[in-house]
């Protein structure tokens, strides 16, 4: 299988829009090539999935995969460590790169120096959080500039915290970095995979980060990839109902009207770019509710 076949879904979604993020080590590039991924975008990882012995070999065989077409983002080694310079080189010259994922993301002044090093380089830029000193400087990590998106490293988070997935101190670090995205203007945070072991279990993962605020989900199994694509985005009863609302007599909605309509109004943008079959609203409702609701 030709290696861009790993990358077919990220000719379709944009990285503000990616659901589905599939980590896979940068020894592995061949299973890219054996099966493909599926997922709205592949990470090759330079950090903790590979040990620190091969990741020179990593590295020369992402280069390897890049040259026969293939096409991905990197994870490359936090800005503390010895590797984060040399991974950074590489993924400057690396042909096919799309961006750059920043492991442990701790400062905006991380982030900056992370685009400098970078140099030339136009693909994006992803701020990984993965502990309590990353989410509690979240806001100025958002507001850094090149940044493409914030993700949350929940495992280390837990670790970094003694903290279980499902307790308050996850679930308010999930909500932190969605404040912070929405609030530097940041399409919505991607979150750390599940350590669900079954299809229900991971469609209840999803749902509950989705009701967060997230927008992806990080996973290391592709078979997680179409339940995550799936759950993140619009139900075919999401966007019946949206259809519905739109197609109401614009004399018959008030201004107490005006959120639902917006809402209604995203979700099929969202269903129309994952391709999802939308019968287009009536553009004039659409400049309506967009001057009414600039004047509230």
């Amino acid at each position: 299988m030709n290696p861009r076949t790993a990358g077919r879904a990220l000719d379709a979604v944009s990285p503000g829009d990616a659901r589905s993020w599939l980590l896979v080590p940068g020894t592995r590039t061949r299973e890219l090539e054996d099966r493909g991924s599926g997922a709205d975008a592949v990470v090759l990882d330079l950090e903790d999935g590979v040990a620190p012995a091969e990741r020179a070999r990593a590295r020369d065989e992402i280069h390897d995969w890049a040259v026969r077409g293939g096409r991905a983002w990197i994870r490359v080694n936090a800005a503390t460590t010895a590797d984060w310079g040399v991974d950074l080189d590489f993924a400057a010259r690396c042909p096919g790169i799309l961006g750059v994922v920043l492991a442990k993301t701790e400062s905006a002044e991380q982030v900056d120096a992370t685009v400098a090093r970078l140099g030339g380089f136009d693909g994006g830029l992803i701020g990984l959080v993965e502990s309590a000193t990353g989410v509690l400087e979240a806001v100025s990590i958002a507001r850094a500039k090149s940044l493409t998106r914030l993700a949350f490293g929940s495992g280390d988070f837990r670790h970094d915290t003694a903290a279980t997935d499902d307790s308050a101190t996850v679930m308010g670090a999930r909500a932190h970095l969605v404040l912070a995205s929405r609030s530097a203007g940041l399409p919505a945070p991607i979150d750390g995979p599940s350590l669900a072991s079954d299809v229900d279990g991971l469609r209840a993962y999803c749902r509950r980060s989705l009701a967060t605020g997230m927008g992806g989900m990080l996973c290391v199994k592709p078979d997680h990839v179409p339940v995550i694509d799936t759950e993140f985005a619009p139900s075919p009863d999401d966007v019946q109902r949206a259809r519905e609302l739109l197609a109401r007599p614009a004399d018959s909605i008030d201004g107490s009207y005006l959120p639902r309509l917006r809402a209604a109004e995203a979700i099929l943008v969202r269903a129309r770019t994952y391709r999802i079959d939308v019968v287009e609203p009536d553009p004039a409702r659409s400049l309506v509710v967009g001057a009414e609701g600039a004047d509230r």
